[in-house]
């Protein structure tokens, strides 16, 4: 495990979008915690790994004119 990362043994918050979430999650595993925290860690708030979502304004949504007689 890169030593700049502390995952806790203790209930608490963690960051999935963390760059070295999957590195403390196979920590944790290995010493076989049922939960572990990010709250010491200095990459607590890193949003690195988080997918980039591309909107745009086109046209998704399809649309239908719809008879007012029944």
């Amino acid at each position: 495990m890169d030593e700049i990362c502390s995952p806790h043994q203790r209930k608490g918050e963690r960051n999935i979008f963390c760059s070295f979430y999957n590195g403390c999650l196979d920590h944790a595993i290995r010493e076989s915690w049922p939960y572990w925290d990010c709250g010491d860690c200095q990459h607590k708030f890193d949003q690195g790994a988080r997918a980039e979502i591309v909107f745009s304004a086109g046209n998704a949504v399809e649309n239908y004119d719809l008879s007012v007689e029944l």
